[in-house]
């Protein structure tokens, strides 16, 4: 087993992947277009902020939590 640090690119993805978890997500049809619409409306710019906004809203829609 290899025990030397890890640097450049690979060190870098770690550190960020340890912050920001990857998940992989396939939308249904119905869902894709909804996630579109929001990208041509321009109220998010990239499609992580999309989802994360639709997970919230989503959210507090189903719990009445308007926390996180």
């Amino acid at each position: 087993m290899n025990t030397a640090p890890l640097t450049g690119n690979l060190a870098r993805v770690r550190r960020y992947r340890a912050l920001h978890r990857r998940v992989d997500y396939s939308p249904s049809p119905d869902v894709l277009l909804i996630i579109e619409h929001h990208l041509k409306i321009g109220k998010e710019r990239y499609l992580a902020g999309i989802i994360d906004c639709l997970v919230r809203y989503g959210h507090r829609a189903i719990t009445g939590n308007g926390g996180k």
